[in-house]
């Protein structure tokens, strides 16, 4: 336990460190900002339309920067860079509106929105919540298989992406016979695979269901869409940062069009999974997927230029990584990984100033790394490891084991996925496919446990069958849970404050612990205790304001995201950041609010 671990100390220029700056990413988003644009969005009928999306990018730039329009129909960019823009408005069932604008001191630009007429073109805008939403769940049946899509068709990806496409009962049954044999890393195992008993058990019901919801006649689906952002939701900025792919290549679309659907994330598309943004202001990235180029990398928050960093893996390829997080002194942690023999873990530090990288290899027989970290107060870094977690102190570079308590069992591996340290430096651990919670007892150096209470209507709406299916089930992996997991991903604490706050990716719940008292209740979390999180699934993030009991929902500008973290930095005499990185869409969005007053203030200055 007390044993110094081995490590490396690694430079920019080192051998196994190689960073890569990406002139296709220079962007001339560090000129002076100090042109306003602003205009008015209404309706063919003559309608001021409020909370309707507004992009602006200008030429040769990696940054978008979107604001929305309030009750008015009006819209107020922050200051921006003179030059040649692209801007577009965009509003679920309208027609996107767009121009080439020549910005300039002050420049105003009105649109039209014209209606939508054919309904699978608006189908297609839908973000994943609004799909899953009108699936029907009025009859035990529907309910039921309502249930299964939402715990095993959204795992890893949006229910956007398949539901955005109509197929017959046949379709559906061959896309099921696909899935059930593929794993969590999105890798199809061959029909001689073990099939997924979830799938496999529901495949005949479910592309009856999926051919009656999405299939080539009428359709059972009914939507009721969410109201256009308003208030606090329509007041922030967004800036979204592409991260470029490799070689030069380019995807066929970003998701800045909403009227192309949800894009695939094949030919590696995907990947830039956690990010932090640094005391500069500049966004670090993890990289989630193979690559030959990157294992982390800065994107600049001024110009959008991108700087990649490699460490060595095997064959050329980079090693890989998941989680980030940010110490107390601005320092930048991370996990590293093999992508070809996903052997034992490392820790990763690197200090944005100086851009020296060290790893850190917990000693044997303690278990290696995982992919999620967090800092605590005291200095040191907890770091998930397949069956616990890790605290790494960071003075001493030395690392303490702390096992869950539950590793393997009749219900298969419980593996570990998200963690969180609260204000008191203990840790907690998620075991996301047996809904349990852990944490480290620093006083005894123990570990302790609880379950989650499943969902109890989805329990109460099993049949007979789904019971005795149930009794031997195994989940292959965590995306693949029993239909009552509230499958606990990721969490966060407030260090401010007296909770820690999970997130149930397929409960769709929030639950709330006590440190003192260990009882579940209900992921960045706020100096004012707002708990910020990203809803995967969909596009969008919440706030949770817990004095209130108030939930806050924020569009985010692009379709298909597939977030997968979010991060927070406050600094004093600035503003709240919130980093949302786009796992699908491969970007980097920071949402950033604005007040009533801010509001006016650009107003007064475009009608002076």
């Amino acid at each position: 336990m007390r044993n110094l671990p081995g490590l490396r100390d690694l430079t920019a220029a080192g051998l196994i460190a190689l960073a890569v700056l990406s002139g296709a990413a220079l962007a001339p988003g560090a000129a002076r900002a100090d042109a306003l644009l602003s205009g008015t969005i209404a309706s063919a009928a003559g309608e001021k339309m409020g909370g309707v999306t507004v992009s602006a990018k200008a030429d040769r730039s990696t940054i978008t920067t979107s604001v929305f329009t309030d009750e008015a129909g009006n819209y107020y960019f922050p200051p921006l860079a003179n030059g040649k823009y692209r801007v577009w408005a965009q509003a679920l069932t309208y027609l996107t509106a767009g121009a080439n604008v020549d910005l300039g001191k002050k420049t105003r630009r009105d649109f039209v929105l014209q209606p939508i007429k054919n309904r699978e073109d608006w189908i297609r805008q839908l973000p994943g919540d609004e799909l899953l939403a009108a699936l029907p769940g009025d009859t035990p049946e529907d309910y039921r298989m309502k249930t299964q899509v939402r715990k095993n068709c959204t795992g890893c990806h949006s229910a956007s992406y398949p539901l955005q496409h109509r197929f017959d009962e046949q379709g559906w049954n061959k896309i099921l016979d696909l899935m059930k044999h593929v794993n969590v890393l999105g890798v199809y195992s061959g029909p001689e695979h073990k099939a997924t008993p979830n799938i496999d058990f529901h495949q005949k019901e479910l592309a009856a269901y999926l051919a009656r919801a999405r299939g080539p006649g009428e359709s059972s689906m009914k939507f009721k869409l969410r109201p256009r952002p308003s208030g606090e939701a329509a007041r922030v900025v967004f800036r979204e940062y592409d991260f470029p792919m490799e070689h030069g290549h380019a995807a066929s679309m970003d998701g800045s069009d909403w009227s192309l659907g949800t894009k695939s994330s094949m030919n590696h598309v995907a990947g830039v999974h956690d990010a932090q943004m640094d005391f500069d202001g500049n966004l670090w990235i993890t990289f989630a997927h193979t690559s030959l180029e990157t294992t982390i990398a800065r994107v600049d928050g001024k110009t959008g230029a991108v700087k990649n960093f490699k460490l060595d893996d095997q064959r050329g390829i980079a090693a890989g990584t998941h989680g980030i997080t940010r110490d107390e002194n601005g320092i930048l942690w991370f996990n590293t990984r093999s992508n070809v023999q996903r052997s034992r873990g490392g820790l990763g530090k690197i200090d944005p100033k100086t851009e020296k990288i060290t790893v850190y290899l917990p000693p044997e027989p303690m278990s290696g790394t995982a992919g999620t970290l967090d800092a605590d107060l005291n200095g040191n870094v907890w770091v998930t490891a397949p069956d616990g977690a890790l605290r790494f102190n960071v003075k001493d570079e030395r690392f303490t084991e702390f096992k869950s308590v539950t590793y393997k069992n009749q219900h298969g591996t419980a593996t570990v996925y998200g963690l969180a340290a609260d204000r008191t430096g203990n840790a907690w651990w998620l075991l996301m496919a047996q809904d349990l919670v852990d944490y480290s007892d620093l006083k005894t150096g123990k570990s302790g446990e609880f379950k989650l209470a499943p969902e109890k209507a989805v329990l109460e709406s099993l049949t007979p069958e789904q019971k005795k299916m149930y009794e031997t089930f195994q989940p292959p992996d965590f995306n693949t849970p029993f239909a009552w997991a509230q499958a606990p991903r990721r969490m966060g604490a407030d260090k401010n404050g007296d909770y820690v706050y999970v997130g149930n990716s397929f409960g769709g719940t929030l639950a709330k612990i006590n440190p003192e008292t260990d009882q579940p209740y209900q992921i960045g979390v706020d100096k004012d205790h707002n708990v910020w999180t990203n809803l995967w699934s969909t596009d969008k993030v919440a706030k949770y304001d817990p004095t209130a009991g108030k939930w806050t929902l924020f569009d985010l500008p692009t379709r298909g995201t597939e977030s997968r973290h979010i991060s927070l930095l406050e600094r004093d005499g600035q503003p709240l950041r919130v980093v949302i990185p786009y796992e699908r869409a491969r970007k980097i969005a920071v949402l950033t609010p604005r007040t009533e007053a801010e509001i006016q203030a650009l107003k007064a200055q475009a009608a002076r």
